[in-house]
């Protein structure tokens, strides 16, 4: 049975109104009427599309083809955030795909990002040519589900808390069953006519007061909805909720790493060009809240730690817990200018030696605008955390980038006010494997102090007595693991750089309950010129969090014309004074027999030397040798290691994981053949638990799969990963079994990276 062409044009602008309603949760992806703008637009376009291929008679698959040419076509010339010409047919082609994975890994609103309108403009279209064409067959059914479909995309695809989410869905729920009762009783009543072979005989009464009878109840159904819609709760879950976090950190060796090579052998580079910089502000690099005992990190675990997410120009910076961090006025919190208002500024990096992934940044940074020639792929590759405000280019930054950013410079808190205040409630990351001695030194330092400023300024105050020293003009280790900061503590007094200083402060404040992290950044003020930085304005600093006003920076490390000039002249320069002694009186020779030559002729055998015994001669002969053996199987493993380290691209990272599993090797731990190398560290890790081998198999896999050949930098953090993984590997083992693995000749016999060519390209697409 047929519907007439009056009850379908009637579901027609039903089925159409239901649709435009079914945009309005676009609104909460957007942040702004233009999700719904565009989901419109895409719904007209396909209820055009439907009563146009209805009429003329086409079938699904010609239908489907006349769509996607329209999209393709008009939607490069309607959608807001799409390049018009070839460009734009490109990246609607690309976002077809694309979008429905980027709109849940990608920060709200969307509109910060290009071609995101894509996701309404072809829901819309999509439900509207489905929906009509439904309609055209007598199919009203899955019309409904149609609607109700559209309105979950925008649903699911938005965020937690939508505004009058229960109001659209009752309308939307209502509408669908009015739609369905409306057809079944216009169904039934055609029937009964049909049946009864006659166009009335009260049919047509009947089918109005059933029509009557569910108009009633839909709109009294309507109305509760309408009354109950602000008691229901707002929060739901949505597909963002279920994805994780994008970037993954542990592919990125710590910033901390690289503030001794900035200080030593960049220290008169040019790194950026500063304009717009506020006085007496910093530029922030990376705040780490986190410490494994090997090395301070930027948290990510899943209860509050750092989630970094792809920012466009437009996504909002700033952190939910707190909407400012505090800069110092001087060495400690507070300053003269305490209680100044909070006020904006735009800084611009112009980039010149800095070459690094770490974005700089300014306090409150608001948003981050690249420009310059590379300003598309840094757009592409920025990632942000909001916790630690902290930013990252995936694609590594270059000399010639430029970013702009709008801050918010706040305010300087006193010690009065600080004093006030308690310490604010956060998560932060976890502090494991800090030397005891370490607890010790905050806990003899604070003494009986409770008070939580009092303490910070006592540990402030005694790192800042100690010594600096970047390792040029006096010894001091790079590096702030574990066995750096105990060595560090037990000295006879302080000494290192920014690095230990800052680190050793946060965790012996942690250690206090203080909630701390390390700052790394430059003070571009400490030359002189701020708006030229160079290595040597290089910088860490702590900071502390407190209610009301969020982080306050604390400076730790001693100025660095505070050097161990008295150490090194107790040790080198001024040695214990030597007194002079008087000459030995002079005495008379030794008389000695008469030497006679006839003697030496004449003399027997006996009287001559005792010859050394062949059995003594043959062992220390043996023992030389052997010792000769072990020295060369020593100097073979240094040679092979030095080798791998000179390799070049993927094959030094591959060269960093073969120094690895033979050094695994000799201490006793080996993978089966066959595995890949993720298998293998997981097997490894059973021998090997503290090493985290895992994590250093990701780090390898990252750099032989990554597009392009590695950057020597990120092969040198891979390199000194390695070492420092070694000794960890070793330290469970007894001191007997070390030396023997040194003397091992297990890996000389079957090194790690010997294999066929065709072994290798097998093992690079692997991962093996």
């Amino acid at each position: 049975m047929k519907t007439s062409v009056g009850k379908r044009r009637l579901y027609q602008a039903l089925v159409t109104v239901l649709l435009l309603i079914g945009t309005v949760p676009f609104i909460v992806p957007f942040g702004s009427v233009i999700g719904v703008v565009v989901g419109a637009c895409g719904v007209a376009l396909g209820v055009g599309i439907g009563l146009g291929t209805a009429r003329v008679g086409l079938s699904a698959l010609p239908t489907l083809a006349v769509t996607a040419a329209a999209h393709v076509l008009l939607a490069p010339w309607l959608l807001p955030d799409v390049e018009h010409g070839p460009e734009g047919v490109y990246t609607v082609l690309a976002s077809t795909i694309t979008v429905w994975r980027d709109a849940l890994t990608l920060p709200l609103p969307l509109t910060a990002f290009s071609a995101m309108t894509v996701l309404p403009w072809l829901t819309g279209l999509a439900c509207g040519v489905m929906a009509i064409r439904a309609v055209s067959a007598d199919r009203l059914h899955p019309v409904g589900f149609v609607v109700l479909g559209e309105a979950a995309v925008g649903i699911a695809w938005g965020d937690t808390v939508t505004p009058l989410g229960a109001v659209v869905g009752a309308v939307l729920t209502a509408g669908v069953l009015g739609l369905w009762a409306i057809s079944a009783q216009w169904g039934r009543r055609d029937r009964v006519a049909e049946a009864l072979e006659e166009s009335d005989s009260g049919v047509t009464a009947g089918a109005r007061r059933g029509i009557a009878r569910a108009g009633v109840l839909l709109t009294a159904i309507t109305l509760i909805v309408a009354i109950a819609a602000p008691a229901a709760p707002n929060a739901r879950t949505v597909l963002r909720d279920a994805f994780n976090p994008p970037l993954d950190l542990t592919e990125y060796a710590t910033p901390l790493a690289l503030i001794r090579t900035l200080e030593t052998q960049l220290s008169s580079t040019r790194l950026m060009e500063v304009s717009g910089l506020p006085a007496n502000a910093r530029v922030r690099i990376a705040a780490l809240d986190s410490y494994d005992g090997l090395s301070a990190r930027i948290s990510q675990d899943s209860g509050g730690g750092a989630h970094f997410q792809h920012v466009g120009e437009g996504t909002p910076l700033l952190s939910d817990a707190f909407t400012a961090d505090v800069e110092p006025g001087d060495s400690s919190a507070g300053g003269a200018d305490a209680g100044s208002a909070e006020a904006d500024a735009t800084v611009t990096f112009t980039l010149d030696g800095y070459t690094y992934p770490w974005v700089p940044t300014v306090t409150d940074t608001l948003s981050i605008t690249p420009s310059g020639a590379r300003a598309k792929a840094i757009s592409d590759s920025l990632f942000y955390d909001t916790f630690s405000s902290t930013g990252l280019v995936t694609a590594r930054l270059a000399p010639g980038d430029v970013l702009t950013e709008n801050v918010r410079i706040p305010s300087t808190p006193a010690d009065a006010d600080l004093r006030q205040l308690p310490l604010a409630d956060v998560t932060l990351g976890a502090v494991e494997d800090v030397p005891p001695s370490v607890q010790a030194l905050a806990h003899s330092l604070v003494g009986s102090e409770s008070e939580p400023l009092n303490q910070i300024h006592a540990l402030q105050q005694a790192l800042r007595t100690g010594y600096y020293s970047d390792g040029t003009k006096s010894p001091s280790e790079p590096g702030h693991g574990a066995a750096r900061l105990a060595s560090m503590v037990a000295a006879d007094s302080l000494v290192g750089d920014d690095e230990q200083y800052a680190v050793l402060m946060m965790l012996m404040c942690r250690s206090l309950g203080i909630p701390a992290r390390v700052v790394m950044g430059f003070q571009p003020a400490t030359d002189g010129d701020s708006t030229n930085v160079t290595g040597e304005d290089i910088a860490a600093w702590v900071e502390v969090a407190f209610e009301q006003v969020g982080w306050v920076a604390f400076d730790v490390t001693p100025e660095r014309d505070q050097v161990p000039q008295q150490q090194n002249a107790r040790k080198v320069s001024n040695p214990e004074p030597q007194v002079l002694q008087p000459p030995l009186p002079q005495q008379d020779p030794a008389e000695l027999p008469p030497v006679y030559e006839d003697d030496d002729r004449d003399s027997s055998d006996e009287d001559r030397p005792a010859a050394v015994p062949a059995a003594v001669i043959i062992s220390v002969a043996v023992a030389l040798g052997i010792a000769a053996l072990l020295a060369a199987m020593i100097a073979a493993k240094a040679v092979r290691r030095a080798r791998r380290r000179r390799r070049d691209g993927v094959d030094r990272a591959l060269g960093a994981w073969d120094e690895i599993v033979d050094r695994a090797r000799d201490l006793g731990g080996r993978a089966p053949m066959g595995l890949t190398r993720r298998e293998a560290a997981a097997d490894l890790s059973k021998a090997f638990p503290q090493a985290d081998l895992p994590r250093f198999a990701r780090a390898i896999d990252a750099q032989v799969f990554a597009a392009g050949d590695p950057s020597s930098y990120d092969l040198n953090q891979i390199w000194d990963s390695a070492d420092a993984i070694v000794p960890v590997m070793a330290s469970d083992r007894p001191r007997w079994r070390r030396l023997l693995a040194q003397l091992s000749p297990s890996s000389l016999l079957r090194p790690a990276g010997r294999r066929t060519r065709i072994q290798t390209r097998i093992s690079r697409r692997t991962g093996s």
